[in-house]
């Protein structure tokens, strides 16, 4: 009962900048100011949800506590790139996903505690692979708003005033990339040392299973779009489509197995 009053004013605080964006889709620079209030107070009670749901001691990443660490990472990480640029019209997109997360956190909160000793290599491993999903989450967003702005701009129809408030397509697109460059190199660093310090970090040699296999793939995928970006200047829709294949392919790496077998088959 205790972790509902936080979950309540999570939701509150991610939902209300949602629907004042709608009511009022050309935001001022008080109301801006209020939604970052807003969405700061959030934060919080997301934190106080992961503390108790995780706990610190011994740390539990069951399928449930994995996603909304995730959401809370990726709405730090728009919460603070929001003072500099205009993400406004990113709220709704990422706002009202985590907000259902966190509804239905506890009915699918399960205990899958991590029996490896906490040590500095561990910690770091597993921070950094949070830092690295939560950017690869939060340009997902970014890539699925630009191709509803995309195809509203080649069906030359009217652009909604929300829309018509976000950045120039190609300023979009060359972020994503940014986002995407620090995400990959991130991603590297776990998978090296996944693969070089599996002993050290996990306590058990490297288990060559669905999870390596498709976070490689999710590796080699954004390896080869950032490539061919950098060299052929790769943009638009197909880039993005397979940007976000990259996308499922780590989510499959680790949520995916994560679901089928606490959720389904309760293991």
């Amino acid at each position: 009962m205790e972790i509902w009053l936080p979950i309540l004013i999570a939701c509150a605080c991610y939902l209300t900048p949602s629907f004042l964006l709608f009511k009022k889709q050309t935001p001022d620079k008080k109301l801006t100011n209020f939604n970052a209030l807003l969405i700061g107070i959030g934060l919080l009670a997301h934190f106080t949800i992961l503390k108790a749901s995780i706990s610190f001691n011994l740390i539990n990443l069951g399928f449930s506590n994995a996603l909304i660490a995730t959401s809370f990472f990726s709405i730090l990480i728009f919460w603070l790139l929001n003072f500099n640029k205009n993400f406004n019209y990113l709220q709704p997109f990422l706002l009202i996903p985590s907000a259902f997360l966190l509804i239905i956190h506890p009915l699918f909160l399960s205990n899958h505690f991590l029996t490896t000793d906490l040590s500095l290599l561990f910690i770091t491993h597993i921070a950094i692979a949070l830092l690295a999903y939560s950017l690869f989450t939060f340009s997902a967003y970014l890539a699925i708003f630009i191709l509803i702005f995309e195809k509203k701009l080649h069906q030359k129809k009217k652009i909604d005033m929300l829309l018509s408030g976000s950045q120039p397509l190609i300023e979009m697109e060359n972020f994503l990339f940014n986002i995407n460059k620090i995400g990959f190199l991130l991603l590297t660093i776990t998978l090296i040392s996944g693969i070089l310090f599996s002993e050290q970090v996990f306590g058990t040699p490297l288990q060559f299973n669905h999870k390596t296999v498709f976070s490689i793939l999710a590796w080699l995928i954004y390896g080869l779009i950032l490539a061919g970006k950098k060299l052929f200047g790769w943009r638009g829709r197909n880039s993005i489509y397979i940007k976000l294949t990259a996308f499922l392919f780590l989510l499959l790496s680790y949520l995916g197995s994560k679901f089928v077998l606490e959720i389904i088959l309760h293991r």
